[in-house]
């Protein structure tokens, strides 16, 4: 039997809720500092899961994480999987994605994706090797910087307003900054890309869940684990 979140009978609900800022939000995903770093959804909880193996044949694939997105009144309920629907679904959400302007949106999954491919790269090349000299020497490289000075190195990718762009770009330079510490990205070598991120530090959700003690904990953990 196919998972209820395949229904398309789901659609209606969906774009309904889609237009609704105000919707609660519950993220099931292993511990990282990421999956909160987001600057609209105030109502989101983190939940991090303890007994994978029971709880995966409930999910919709198969995988984490898992965005369940409920309405104000608590009447409607439903489930987003995977990592890049879960981020486009919040991006369009809270105008994050182009706000409809078809040229803006395709920026914004250009850069996003380019980002993801970098964050791909340095999963597999640091956190799967043991080795310390072999994970210095294997160095990701960054090629926004051209693409910011030239508009104006605002701090954003597209426009003059945050989008899924800036949050992945934020996400990476941490991850950046734990693999190599300022070698290949500071605000002297890349001053443009470090300053999406000055402007994602001045968003009150970012700045609030950096501080907290649950983002200092995890920051901690992935780095004993993942070394970044």
């Amino acid at each position: 039997m196919a998972h209820p979140f395949f229904n398309p009978a789901q659609a209606a609900a969906f774009n309904a809720l889609t237009l609704k800022t105000e919707s609660i939000f519950e993220n099931r995903y292993f511990h990282s500092t990421a999956k909160q770093a987001w600057p609209a959804p105030s109502s989101l909880t983190n939940v991090h899961e303890g007994d994978w193996p029971e709880y995966k044949p409930t999910t919709p694939v198969g995988a984490m994480p898992l965005l369940t997105a409920t309405s104000s009144d608590g009447k409607t309920k439903l489930q987003i999987a995977e990592s890049d629907s879960i981020e486009r679904y919040l991006a369009r959400k809270f105008g994050l994605f182009g706000n409809g302007i078809a040229f803006k949106e395709v920026l914004v999954n250009t850069f996003a994706n380019n980002t993801q491919a970098l964050i791909m790269e340095i999963f597999n090349k640091f956190a799967l090797i043991e080795d310390a000299e072999v994970k210095a020497a294997n160095k990701g490289s960054l090629y926004h910087e051209e693409h910011l000075q030239a508009k104006g190195a605002n701090g954003h990718y597209v426009g003059d307003k945050v989008t899924l762009a800036d949050v992945k770009t934020d996400h990476v330079i941490s991850m950046i900054l734990g693999v190599s510490g300022e070698e290949l990205v500071s605000e002297s070598k890349t001053p443009a890309i470090w300053r999406v991120r000055e402007e994602m530090n001045t968003v009150e959700g970012i700045a609030v869940w950096k501080a907290s003690e649950e983002y200092k904990a995890l920051e901690k953990e992935n780095f004993e684990f993942l070394a970044y």
